[in-house]
């Protein structure tokens, strides 16, 4: 499957994905950075989400399920004008209709950015 429009957009690519973990990266573009010089906390969002998706696709019978995000919360640690992240993502419970994953964006030296939880509805193929 050919990746979708936003992930060229916000510079991303899975570099990992095994058993319900996945790392991907960003590589974030001039329009995501905020006007103080900061990757701004929507693309990081943006970000998470799809790297959440990405940890529960790897434990699903991927392509025929499908995955909706119900809720997002995401706790900013710190600023960062690194451009170059990469999200830490694992499913922390997976059910017949929702998952539930957690991950952590850091930058080139480590540092966490932010954390995120997310629950997501899931439509299997045979229902």
């Amino acid at each position: 499957m050919e990746e979708p429009d936003f992930w060229r957009a916000l510079g991303l690519a899975i570099v990992a994905s095994s058993d319900g973990e996945a790392e991907v990266t960003m590589n974030a573009p001039d329009w995501a950075m905020s006007p103080f010089g900061a990757v701004h906390g929507g693309a990081i969002a943006m970000f998470f989400d799809t790297a959440l998706a990405v940890a529960i696709a790897g434990r699903l019978a991927w392509p025929g399920d499908r995955i909706a995000t119900h809720q997002l919360t995401v706790s900013y640690a710190t600023f960062t004008k690194d451009r170059q992240l990469r999200c830490r993502a694992r499913v922390v419970s997976l059910a017949r209709t929702v998952a539930i994953a957690e991950g952590e964006v850091l930058d080139a030296s480590g540092t966490i950015v932010a954390k995120a939880l997310g629950s997501f509805g899931i439509r299997r193929r045979d229902s």
